[in-house]
């Protein structure tokens, strides 16, 4: 059966949330960094199920009683199936973002119409990852269509009612398109760092990525009752910034304020975070980044945009100071994946955020964040 509705009034303070894209049974390094292994998936859910978690669906997060968990999964590959039916085994339930473009015609590669009844009938939530999976502060159309064909495709696929949540392909997102997606989709799902607050209009969600130590992601989803974020964004959330504002809730600040992203650093490291250093100003209550000169010194000139939070480390940890959140340095109007020299982990212009090998490699269907 579905996860039962938690009753409660008061939004919850730290709620983990992970994504999936590929699962292969022996994943190899041409399959790309976010390809999970079906073993390594189980002890996952294992992990989360030796550690009393209950997955819930936004709606249905509360504060207090057992540990919650979002778990979804984006593109819709037919791979998902048999991971539902993993999730099911366990007793979780999952969120499948779907290409509704790509769900139609039948395809060796996606899930079509059928599945994705099979996934709604076992109490699975299926929601929209685009139309067709283009980057919507490029892409007019791609905003038009997720609002006027995504919106009654999952509706006659699974007799829901409403849509409630959307995931930004290649999390890219800015105010304005979140805005206009707002009217339609309750929660929409980010790639920014962190933890949700039970109350935001956006999500973070932790990709799974086979580059990435498992210990991190452990540490995530036991740190979630200890989130207390210290700093408020002052700045619009997906808006072009150069220099970032927070309002500082309490002060002092921890000492060695660091830059957390899933944004791939000059070195190619996802997950990883830098110190601010004078990149970072206090004036009075207001902390201001320098994002523009924290970026040239850490990460490519061809990234475009980060999805990252502010953290300090202590006990062993990231303490997380704010939400996740993300900022462009270029106008992504222009083309939020411009570059000035081919990425080839992409097969073409550099990623904003995490690329996969070249599609060809893989033998999958398109890139992704």
């Amino acid at each position: 059966p579905a996860p039962a509705p938690v009753r409660g009034e008061a939004p919850a303070a730290g709620v983990p949330v992970l994504a999936w894209h590929f699962f292969r049974d022996r994943p190899t390094p041409e399959d790309g960094p976010l390809t999970e292994s079906f073993a390594g998936f189980e002890e996952t859910l294992v992990f989360l199920r030796e550690n009393g978690f209950r997955s819930v669906f936004p709606e249905q997060v509360r504060p207090g009683g057992v540990p919650q968990v979002i778990l979804t999964f984006d593109d819709g590959r037919r791979e998902s199936l048999r991971a539902a039916e993993i999730l099911e085994r366990h007793g979780f339930r999952g969120i499948f973002f779907v290409i509704p473009a790509r769900t139609v015609p039948r395809s060796e590669h996606f899930l079509g119409p059928e599945e994705v009844r099979r996934l709604a009938r076992a109490g699975h939530r299926v929601a929209a990852h685009g139309y067709e999976h283009r980057s919507m502060p490029a892409s007019g159309t791609e905003v038009a269509a997720s609002l006027v064909r995504s919106l009654p495709m999952l509706r006659a696929w699974t007799g829901a009612a409403d849509a409630p949540d959307f995931a930004f392909p290649f999390g890219h997102y800015t105010p304005e398109v979140a805005e206009a997606l707002a009217g339609s989709y309750r929660y929409l799902h980010t790639v920014n760092p962190g933890y949700w607050d039970g109350a935001s209009p956006l999500l973070p969600r932790m990709l799974i990525m086979s580059s990435v130590e498992p210990a991190l992601y452990r540490d995530y989803l036991l740190g979630g009752g200890r989130y207390a974020p210290v700093l408020e964004p002052l700045s619009a959330d997906g808006a072009v910034a150069g220099r970032v504002a927070f309002r500082a809730r309490t002060l002092p600040l921890p000492e060695g304020v660091e830059l957390f992203s899933i944004s791939a650093d000059a070195t190619g490291r996802s997950y990883v975070s830098h110190p601010l250093g004078e990149s970072l100003q206090l004036r009075g209550d207001t902390v201001w980044v320098d994002l523009a000169a924290h970026m040239g010194r850490y990460y490519s000139p061809q990234r475009a945009a980060l999805s990252y939070a502010l953290v300090a480390r202590g006990g062993g940890g990231l303490r997380y100071l704010s939400p996740g959140v993300q900022h462009w340095l270029r106008d992504p109007a222009a083309g939020p994946r411009a570059a000035s020299a081919p990425d080839r982990r992409g097969g073409g212009e550099a990623c904003s955020l995490p690329c996969p090998p070249p599609v060809a490699a893989r033998g999958r269907g398109h890139p992704q964040p």
